[in-house]
């Protein structure tokens, strides 16, 4: 394998992802590499380690925007050439941007690898940024914003963002807003592209039906050139989440209505772990105690769930539910009474073992083709720096005690702490 420290992770009969093999070239750029014989499909993903919190105000969406600006075109692909040649292979292909990432990815017939690859690193490297593409595409992104604001969860969700995160950079809208999407123009796009499209930066994972050492010559053939970036990635400094509430009307039936509390994120596994398990066991499921208390013994509610929310240095907690406006004072009670009685008298060993074992089996589901199997390996790379962190989640999901996740929980949602959304007529 030219350039490149490789290393094998896992063992045949480990759960998937693994095993696989992780290969670093001398630019930083991350090769992972799944083989996976089933079918005679690949998939090749491309996962860049910037998203909203890389941004600046003045450009906030710009990571998105670019996102959009990937597919039109470079030197050697006119605008629609990708898109056209994947179908042609009989594949498909698309991208996603979020907070911490963004990726591009194509899956396809296996014989069409180095096809595949190359499309994708032409586009990486060599953008050509029209600028009557730009207009098109800045047109498009601000009707997705709309199309966001017009819907109650999009509203809900962002409402409680900015409640949550206040003035920082984690309160940042992935898409941006039309002002700051206004400020961007071809040559501001290109200098953030410069900044951050960088090997160091990238990680490129494959799964699929081919030899391992070949994937990492192909793409250290293709990519292994490039310079790094000289510009350090550093994660902005998370805020302090304390209780507020924030209400928001539109013209909806139903009430809207978010709780949130501040966690680590990341950095604390264990505690991220726990919580993970406390979410599944309060919500998830017609068995969990939200489903049983809000939906089928007092029916205030048509929906109701729990959830974990998490980047580098913060996270929230969450419980949402789907309302008739004039109940919203009983929700919220039983919500504090659901989340306090988890607290005073512990979540039971049978409630934290079927909340671990639809955790591993989600898990198992979520990598069962090429192109989730390049997903997982893709975002733990990027987002932990070792794509086998997995298994520390797994491990700790699987460790986590009825004890520990009531801790997880005491620590996390006394009421004081609430931050709440509403969205209602």
């Amino acid at each position: 394998m030219v350039g490149a420290r490789v290393e094998r992770v896992g063992d045949p009969g480990d759960p998937a992802p693994a095993p696989f093999v992780r290969a670093r070239l001398d630019n930083g750029l991350r090769v992972l590499v799944r083989e996976n014989r089933a079918l005679p499909l690949v998939a090749v993903d491309c996962w860049l380690a910037v998203g909203a919190l890389d941004e600046d105000d003045e450009h906030s969406g710009i990571s998105h925007f670019l996102e959009h600006m990937f597919f039109k075109g470079t030197s050697r692909y006119p605008v629609g050439a990708m898109d056209r040649l994947v179908k042609q292979m009989g594949g498909y292909n698309n991208a996603a941007t979020s907070m911490e990432y963004t990726h591009y990815y194509v899956v396809s017939p296996a014989e069409h690898f180095a096809s595949a690859l190359d499309l994708l690193a032409d586009h990486l490297t060599d953008p050509a940024l029209p600028a009557e593409e730009l207009e098109r595409e800045r047109r498009v992104v601000k009707e997705e914003i709309r199309r966001k604001d017009d819907a109650p969860h999009g509203r809900l969700y962002t409402a409680l963002a900015r409640a949550a995160f206040r003035d920082s950079p984690y309160a940042r809208e992935i898409l941006g807003d039309p002002d700051s999407l206004d400020r961007i123009d071809p040559q501001v796009m290109r200098e953030y592209w410069a900044r951050h499209y960088a090997p160091d930066r990238l990680v490129v994972a494959i799964a699929g039906d081919l030899e391992a050492a070949a994937a990492v010559d192909a793409v250290a053939a293709r990519l292994g050139d490039r310079p790094p970036t000289s510009v350090p990635r550093a994660a902005p400094e998370p805020p302090a989440v304390e209780a507020t509430s924030v209400e928001e009307t539109m013209d909806v039936g139903q009430g809207y209505l978010a709780w949130a509390f501040g966690t680590a994120g990341r950095s604390d596994l264990a505690e991220t772990c726990a919580l993970e398990v406390a979410a599944t066991a309060l919500g998830e499921g017609m068995t969990s105690r939200l489903h049983r208390r809000l939906i089928d013994e007092t029916r205030l509610v048509t929906a109701v769930s729990a959830w974990t929310f998490g980047l580098a240095r913060v996270g929230l907690f969450g419980v949402d539910a789907l309302c008739a406006p004039e109940r919203r004072p009983a929700v919220e009670d039983e919500i504090a009474g659901v989340l306090s009685a988890a607290v005073e008298q512990g979540l039971g060993e049978a409630e934290v073992a079927r909340a671990r074992t639809m955790l591993a089996a989600d898990f198992a589901y979520d990598n069962e083709t090429n192109a989730a199997l390049t997903g997982t390996l893709g975002e733990f790379e990027t987002l932990y720096g070792d794509a086998g962190r997995w298994r520390d989640v797994l491990r700790g999901i699987k460790e986590t005690t009825p004890a520990a996740a009531t801790e997880a929980l005491a620590r996390t949602v006394p009421a004081r702490r609430a931050v709440r959304a509403w969205v209602g007529p």
